[in-house]
């Protein structure tokens, strides 16, 4: 009798331990575990002591997450569920969990509300795989008609949108002279892949590097629909804008304005196509304006303004050096460039005005000596010009010089 008492009372001390955690490995408190209809808490370190072995319930937050078998030293490991994996956009709704058994012994259907895909409340995963169900109320920002529901499990919490046909994958490609998408006020880069709701229409606004006259850039609005995996580009113009002299050069000393920019010389810009631009070029002596229109998509266009060089030489360095209205230089300048046109220029060389009248043509460099001329007006001409009259003046001369001799030639010969 001792024998079989002794029997008993080992077996009556027979039990086991269920540790609950989590992945990540920390302890699960509070949560029940219930063998052979007894129940107990696990304590802060996720242990719990039971009297018996055999089948085991594991209870998170009132809701069975796991079934096993208790044997000695058992571990239960669980991670929770915080939201759902819907794409590409988010989505807000309710979740029905089916037939979900409760600590207390009954099965419930429970709803769980979530926003952005955002449980309300977590959900314990162990090894028990509950039916989902999923309504979809609002897909971003949008609020659909009538509810859309999606059934699944509670291990694999997906929702495709693309799938179910309520949102459709819409690719653009942007092209010079666009530089940027902004769809529903925010701005995407060139290349974009966008997710739209079946059914909406969507507008898009394209930044460009095209310039309007006034200088701000243009932007166009456009339907997505209509450009999903394509290109997006602007009917625009390359222009590209260069301001030459009267000899040819491009000078990159005088400023080039247009549509609200400044260059140097040279202008490289995109604009519309039949719009009419300003372009005014400033060579510092003078300005020259003229409009523009484009109808290819790549034009050039050369702005001539008209100048000409005066080459001063100084016998004596002068005072001072007026040239009609453009140049008054205390320190007289040697060259300078001007408009074609007649000019008269006044030199003050020691106490004395020297005033010379002078006519620049478009791509001439006209030399002047200043202060060897002993009368007050001179004019000044080109070498070439110089030089001919020069043989001119000699061949009269000698003409002249000749037309006597030969007179008083024949006079003698009738003497005789």
């Amino acid at each position: 009798m001792k024998l079989i008492g002794l029997v008993l009372l080992s077996i009556i001390a027979v039990g086991a331990t269920i540790e609950v955690r989590t992945s990540l490995g920390f302890s699960v408190a509070n949560a029940t575990v219930c063998v052979a209809s007894q129940c107990v808490t696990t304590n802060a370190t996720g242990h719990a002591e039971v009297a018996h072995t055999g089948p085991a319930e594991v209870y998170i937050d009132g809701i069975l997450a796991w079934k096993t078998y208790a044997t000695g030293h058992d571990i239960v490991t669980v991670t929770y569920l915080q939201s759902l994996e819907a794409k590409p956009l988010a989505i807000s709704g309710k979740l029905v969990v089916k037939m979900v058994k409760l600590v207390n012994g009954t099965y419930v259907d429970l709803e769980i509300p979530f926003a952005e895909n955002a449980l309300a409340r977590k959900l314990p995963v162990g090894n028990i795989n509950y039916q989902l169900e999923v309504y979809i109320l609002r897909i971003g920002d949008y609020i659909l008609g009538k509810p859309v529901k999606v059934s699944t499990t509670l291990w694999e919490p997906k929702v495709d949108l693309t799938a179910l046909g309520l949102v459709k994958m819409c690719q653009i490609k942007g092209i010079p002279p666009v530089t940027a998408i902004t769809l529903n006020a925010t701005h995407m880069g060139r290349d974009i892949t966008a997710y739209l709701i079946t059914g909406l229409n969507y507008t898009g606004v394209a930044d460009t590097d095209i310039r309007l006259p006034n200088g701000s850039r243009y932007r166009l609005q456009f339907k997505l629909a209509e450009f999903c995996n394509k290109t997006l580009g602007v009917n625009a113009t390359r222009l590209v804008i260069r301001a030459v002299d009267s000899f040819g050069a491009v000078r990159t000393d005088w400023t080039i304005a247009v549509a609200g920019g400044t260059y140097r010389g040279q202008a490289e810009l995109w604009v519309l196509p039949g719009v009419v631009y300003t372009v005014t070029v400033d060579a510092g002596f003078t300005k020259k304006t003229i409009t523009v229109t484009t109808r290819q998509p790549s034009e050039a266009l050369i702005v001539e303004v008209e100048n000409a060089y005066l080459l001063l030489e100084y016998q004596q360095p002068p005072k001072r050096v007026i040239i009609g209205n453009y140049t008054l230089a205390e320190a007289a300048p040697r060259r300078i460039e001007l408009p074609p046109g007649n000019y008269t220029v006044i030199a003050d060389i020691g106490g004395r005005n020297f005033t010379y009248t002078v006519t620049l043509k478009p791509g001439q460099a006209l030399r002047l000596v200043v202060g060897q001329a002993t009368v007050n007006t001179q004019t000044a001409t080109n070498p070439i010009y110089i030089f001919a009259s020069a043989v001119l003046v000699i061949a009269a001369y000698i003409l002249l010089r000749g037309i006597p001799r030969r007179r008083q030639l024949t006079r003698g010969q009738s003497h005789s």
